[in-house]
């Protein structure tokens, strides 16, 4: 897991932690883990087309078969899922078991991909098209009026989402084997504006793609999952990798922190994949801040 380039590695730990499997149920391709701060977290297998929600205590997992091709999964409260889709962003009633269309997306041949929520509750994506041609894929902020505002396009497999609100940085990445690159922009989180993309790290000298990120504790640290590099990568804001994780299974997808742990989903590739993985017990610079609920309509 270390670069080519030694000037972008600091002293670079390995830090061995260990994981179980934390859901009962497997999936083709898993991504977008999503913790509810209680004792849930949602996720999606995109190929599969499923909405998953894992008990973390009991590991039990119930799935709906969703009406398209999902993206990802975000919450607006601990039983509201919003599943971004082919057609646009649905909302999720776990009561009636119904999937409904609030933010309609016209992309032909495409679908919603990556996504975070900021502190300030403002959600952010990314769009691809569904066989992957490259320059079709973007990432866009919703706007109070849930509508796509772009702000990125000329990507082709946008990733690796998270914004540091009080660095008022951006963080995105392409996973595509010709890009495997990170960038970062200026970010007004209040105002949901972006400044123009730099590269931030480069991972084309490592094992694995930049696919699905986190912010570590203080935002000190971008973890990104090295999907078909089997390990998690640490960068310092400065861009330097400093820390890798190892994990069971070699096609992780993203990560999420969950109360004094972390959770992590995966392709189905080798050993475990497909399976969400479950570490706790962690040291505190391993450690990181739940993501915040979308405010979906509401700033």
């Amino acid at each position: 897991m270390m670069p080519a380039d030694e000037t972008r590695r600091g002293v670079l730990r390995r830090l061995d932690v260990p994981f179980a499997m934390a859901s009962g149920e497997g999936s083709l391709l898993g991504e977008s883990p999503f913790w509810d701060r209680r004792d849930s977290v949602w996720w999606v297998d995109i190929e599969g087309r499923k909405l998953l929600r894992t008990r973390l205590s009991t590991g039990e997992t119930r799935h709906w078969t969703t009406p398209e091709m999902p993206g990802f999964v975000v919450l607006a409260a601990p039983d509201e899922p919003m599943v971004g889709m082919e057609r646009g962003i649905y909302a999720f009633s776990c009561a009636r078991e119904r999937f409904e269309r609030i933010l309609p997306f016209d992309g032909l041949g495409q679908r919603f991909n990556d996504a975070t929520v900021d502190a300030t509750g403002r959600l952010w994506v990314s769009t691809m098209a569904l066989d992957a041609a490259p320059g079709r894929g973007a990432i866009h902020v919703v706007t109070a009026e849930l509508a796509l505002n772009t702000v990125f396009d000329g990507l082709t497999t946008p990733n690796g989402l998270a914004v540091d609100v009080t660095a008022a940085r951006l963080y995105l990445s392409d996973s595509h084997p010709d890009a495997r690159t990170i960038w970062t922009a200026a970010c007004d989180g209040a105002a949901g504006l972006v400044g123009p993309r730099t590269v931030f790290a480069s991972m084309r000298d490592m094992a694995g793609r930049p696919d699905g990120a986190a912010l570590g504790a203080d935002g000190a640290t971008y973890w990104i999952a090295a999907v078909d590099g089997g390990a998690l990568c640490g960068f310092s804001r400065q861009g330097v990798l400093h820390s890798t994780v190892p994990l069971p299974f070699i096609a992780p997808t993203k990560l999420a922190f969950v109360d004094g742990g972390l959770v992590v989903t995966a392709k189905a590739q080798g050993g475990h994949g497909g399976q969400m993985a479950i570490a706790t017990g962690l040291p505190p610079d391993l450690r990181g801040p739940a993501v915040a609920f979308w405010q979906a309509g509401r700033r």
